[in-house]
């Protein structure tokens, strides 16, 4: 019968959610992807190249919810690649590792490309990963809150290593 899904092909999620990952390389976008898709952990993941995404359905308030995670380069040279995805994305996770000031300063260019692309009612979180890293830490749980607030968005910290608040 034209027109109408055989039972195997039905919808396996009530809704779609398509989450971008964004910030400098080497802040651990890649490694919190895994630990929430595939719950796994490996320290010798290269640098993306261009985009990559995973899937993972979860359920939320008896929803089954399809989560498209977009994880993105963080070099310059993709820039105008990952640009392209922004438009359709739902949701924002901007990510900054604890230890290196440098791409927590980046956050404000990456703010900026989100203003600039991304839909108005896109929802942002910032994330600070590598927060089990206390010996190498140089941003304070307090300057990431400030940060959050500045940009008027939900903050959290996290360590893919030790999967702390990965999947919250």
């Amino acid at each position: 019968m034209v027109g109408r899904r055989r039972s195997s092909e039905a919808k396996q999620y009530d809704m779609l959610l398509r989450v971008l990952l964004i910030g400098d390389s080497g802040v651990g976008k890649t490694c919190i992807l895994y630990r929430f898709v595939e719950d796994d952990f490996t320290m010798s993941h290269i640098s993306t190249i261009g985009i990559d995404f995973k899937l993972k359905t979860v359920e939320v308030n008896g929803k089954r919810i399809r989560v498209q995670i977009w994880d993105t380069a963080g070099q310059e040279r993709y820039e105008t690649i990952t640009k392209q995805y922004y438009r359709r994305a739902q949701g924002v996770l901007l990510v900054y590792d604890v230890t290196s000031e440098k791409s927590f300063t980046n956050i404000s260019k990456w703010a900026n490309d989100v203003d600039e692309y991304a839909p108005e009612d896109v929802e942002r979180m910032l994330i600070a990963n590598k927060s089990d890293d206390r010996d190498w830490r140089v941003i304070s749980k307090q300057q990431g809150q400030k940060l959050a607030d500045l940009y008027r968005m939900s903050f959290f910290e996290t360590s893919a290593y030790r999967n702390v608040n990965i999947k919250e």
